[in-house]
């Protein structure tokens, strides 16, 4: 919708300014109330802006307006420098109008923000004289969908990453370069009994408690379901794991919390599903020792 009035719009815009300096009434009173920035761009004969709407102040700057039409180049100096090739693919046809085009502004702050443009060319003769577009503020809208994205990785009871965030590391680091990699697993030992004397408030409790003892040794803690737990370790050595599994061994002890734990380590893989088998088996044999002690 915003693509359709943007190109009506920008051509009747573009057709009157050619005819008279002054932008018509009823479109300037428009521009003037929209929260969204409009603008035509002339590319031919020269580079320069016919129109550009107030609200351009209102997210870049003040004075970001007088500038722009003194000085089109303005916007090219302003464009996050990964969006030049974006500005550019604009105005000269090489991009798909039917798309909005991503792209991060800098405000006179020195911060960049992202916008989204639904951009329409204005043809003279097969060849192209101008752009027009809308462009709307996307900071706040990107900002709520990284934090639902977030969300979405973690785990709702202890605030670790879930097995979703898990699954979507195995993928990034298998299709990435060889690297030393750790990987350390533990599980509870005595959560079912809590569960069946005590009630799943205190289960909760104690996988809360884990967690807790997790996130305070790495950032880089997954709660992979039930009381499976799993740290990975990147670019690091094997000491650096034994050393981890020092820590969290004296940290579960002083909170009182039985742990079975298992970890693999090598010094050139992206399999972190061979390095979770191998570290469950030795987890696996450590529950089974500490069962026979009981």
């Amino acid at each position: 919708m915003i693509g359709v009035v943007c190109t009506l719009l920008g051509r009747f815009m573009f057709q009157k300014m050619k005819r008279s300096s002054s932008v018509q009434p009823t479109i300037a009173t428009f521009g003037k109330h929209s929260k969204d920035i409009m603008y035509i761009f002339e590319v031919r004969p020269v580079y320069r802006f016919r129109y550009i709407s107030p609200a351009l102040d209102e997210h870049i700057g003040a004075g970001t307006v007088e500038a722009s039409y003194a000085d089109p180049s303005d916007c090219f100096d302003r464009i996050h420098p990964d969006d030049v090739e974006i500005l550019m693919s604009k105005i000269s046809g090489n991009c798909n109008y039917d798309e909005p085009f991503p792209q991060r502004w800098r405000t006179n702050d020195g911060i960049y923000i992202w916008f989204e443009e639904y951009t329409t060319p204005i043809y003279e003769n097969g060849e192209i004289v101008a752009v027009q577009g809308v462009i709307r503020n996307m900071d706040a809208a990107r900002a709520r969908q990284k934090e639902l994205e977030q969300l979405c990785e973690r785990d709702s009871l202890t605030g670790l990453y879930n097995r979703h965030a898990f699954d979507g590391l195995v993928s990034e680091l298998q299709d990435g370069p060889l690297l030393p990699l750790g990987l350390i697993t533990l599980d509870l030992n005595d959560l079912k009994q809590v569960n069946d004397r005590f009630g799943h408030v205190a289960g909760d409790a104690l996988l809360e408690q884990t967690a807790l003892c997790l996130s305070r040794f790495s950032p880089d803690a997954f709660r992979l379901g039930g009381d499976e737990f799993v740290i990975v370790s990147q670019n690091g050595t094997e000491q650096t794991v034994l050393d981890l599994i020092a820590a969290l061994r004296c940290d579960f002890d002083r909170h009182e919390l039985s742990v079975s734990l298992g970890f693999a380590y090598q010094t050139a893989t992206t399999d972190v599903l061979d390095l979770l088998r191998k570290a469950d088996q030795m987890m696996y044999q450590e529950k089974q020792r500490s069962k026979t002690l009981v």
